[in-house]
């Protein structure tokens, strides 16, 4: 079958999964999605991948930024016509019609490229069974009468042996004003889903701002500093908020 000329035609072992990884991440950067391919083993050659997003790119299936804010390689997210496939595909996505744009958030698209540090750092340990991302919570939280209490970045499960641990995850990169904290905590005590909560957070006063906010819940909620996240997850240091008491992500399975 002949294409007409300037349409592409799509691989569904390939292009499919790359767009589907731009759209779930919000905003990915180029080595990050290379090393989402590369470990999803849907791309091998970095050549190849290059020639495959300079194609996705010029077709408006996804949209480049370069953000000097981010001190990092060109920045994608998902475009008019990407929306438009994936959404055809039965994926989840309840963002702009027309994806996000060339008016990007730059603290909204550095949060995402954080958030996806550390979605590979657990990656990379071999350790993640399931990320269901903050567009498909998003998603099922709008469109269903079953969805979560909030919002998350992501719920997570990893596997540690013969057992699993499934957590809501927040990534806390700055702090939020006082009044939407009490309203997290109101959310968390009522949600039906989850019973675990973990907090990871850029620096030790963030993560004592953060207890004094949560220091009354009733739920499992832990706080960490993010960069234990991505070095070794399971002995990595968290604070239950409830009690005070340290401990590790190993010792709350």
């Amino acid at each position: 079958m002949r294409y007409a000329k300037g349409s592409i035609k799509l691989s569904s072992a390939q292009d499919y999964p790359l767009l589907r990884q731009v759209m779930r991440s919000q905003f990915v950067t180029h080595d990050q999605l290379c090393e989402f391919m590369t470990l999803g083993c849907y791309e091998i050659k970095r050549q190849s991948f290059n020639w495959r997003v300079r194609r996705l790119v010029m077709h408006g299936f996804l949209l480049r930024h370069y953000l000097p804010a981010l001190a990092r390689p060109y920045t994608y997210s998902i475009g008019p016509l990407g929306v438009v496939r994936l959404q055809g595909m039965g994926e989840f996505y309840s963002g702009p019609p027309r994806g996000r744009g060339n008016n990007v958030d730059d603290l909204l698209c550095a949060h995402a490229v954080e958030l996806n540090d550390l979605h590979l750092a657990l990656a990379r340990q071999s350790l993640v069974e399931e990320w269901i991302p903050e567009v498909e919570i998003r998603s099922k939280n709008e469109l269903t009468s079953f969805g979560y209490a909030k919002d998350y970045d992501a719920i997570v499960t990893v596997r540690a042996g013969f057992r699993y641990l499934r957590f809501a995850l927040e990534y806390e990169r700055s702090a939020k004003k006082p009044r939407e904290y009490f309203k997290i905590q109101e959310e968390i005590e009522g949600e039906t889903h989850l019973d675990r909560f973990l907090y990871l957070v850029a620096n030790e006063h963030l993560q004592s701002f953060l207890l004094q906010f949560f220091s009354k819940t009733r739920r499992r909620l832990y706080i960490g500093l993010a960069h234990n996240f991505m070095t070794n997850f399971l002995d990595m240091a968290v604070i239950h908020a409830a009690t005070g008491s340290r401990t590790t992500l190993k010792e709350t399975l």
